[in-house]
């Protein structure tokens, strides 16, 4: 069963990322993965930019979406063993290979995705449209919330401001089901995945 994972971008400089990362480079020869780089630093830049220069919304999106790839590259030369792809057939071609795919979503979302270009869209709901975009029924989000992530309903985790405003409408409008972790649990993975 494929599932698309979201690796937030707080675990930029954790120590928790690297394990994430090998976790998810061994389960790929047994599951169909993809990972959803959050955008990090690389976001807080563009934000900065934003408030600076008075960007609208529409650039500071995109802008956003090459951040998210950045990180995305960085989590490749972190860990050669995991595949970059592009597009729904790279994607593939990575699980057909027996690799876990790292998302570079520039190219699918600013000529595929119709979602609204605000901040209110983040990396978080982006993972959500590549999950039906793919037909991918089983999401992963992982983050550094103090918050009992497993333990609380999607509206709790929009209150406690762990997730963005676009994302329960997106899971309620499809048949994604979805989990969060927290970024310590890596070792949890396994589990999960044996469980669907």
């Amino acid at each position: 069963m494929p599932w698309v994972i979201k690796i937030g971008g707080s675990l930029y400089g954790s120590k928790f990322l690297e394990g994430w990362l090998t976790t998810l480079r061994e389960h790929g020869s047994t599951h169909q993965l993809v990972v959803v780089p959050g955008g990090g630093p690389f976001a807080d830049l563009v934000r900065e930019a934003g408030r600076q220069f008075d960007l609208d919304e529409a650039h500071a999106h995109h802008m956003a979406v090459l951040a998210m790839q950045q990180f995305g590259y960085l989590m490749a030369s972190l860990c050669p063993g995991l595949c970059l792809a592009s597009s729904r057939e790279q994607v593939q071609a990575c699980w057909y290979s027996g690799k876990t795919a790292i998302w570079e979503p520039y190219s699918m979302v600013s000529q595929h995705c119709r979602l609204q270009k605000s901040w209110d869209v983040t990396s978080d709901s982006l993972a959500a449209w590549l999950a039906g975009y793919l037909s991918v029924d089983q999401m992963l989000f992982v983050k550094s919330s103090p918050l009992t992530l497993s333990q609380m309903s999607v509206d709790q985790l929009l209150k406690g401001g762990c997730i963005d405003p676009v994302l329960p409408g997106l899971l309620a409008d499809t048949k994604i089901s979805a989990s969060f972790m927290h970024k310590s649990k890596a070792d949890e993975l396994g589990e999960l995945l044996a469980a669907f």
